[in-house]
């Protein structure tokens, strides 16, 4: 079986929730990737789709869009 790729957008910045502005995972899930099993990387996420960054923070420079 292929493993799921990782889901990182190269847009590296964390909220105060701890929450990546790119790929919705948290730093536990991001330096677990390579750990996880297929079935855990799916459920990562499937919890990613459900976060959104603290409301009024943004991460610097020009990754907006």
């Amino acid at each position: 079986m292929t493993d799921i790729p990782s889901p990182c957008m190269r847009i590296c910045y964390r909220d105060s929730n701890d929450i990546c502005f790119g790929c919705r995972r948290n730093s536990e899930e991001i330096g677990n990737w390579s750990k996880y099993s297929n079935e855990e990387k799916l459920e990562v996420i499937e919890n990613t789709h459900k976060r959104l960054n603290v409301s009024g923070e943004t991460p610097p420079g020009n990754f907006l869009r």
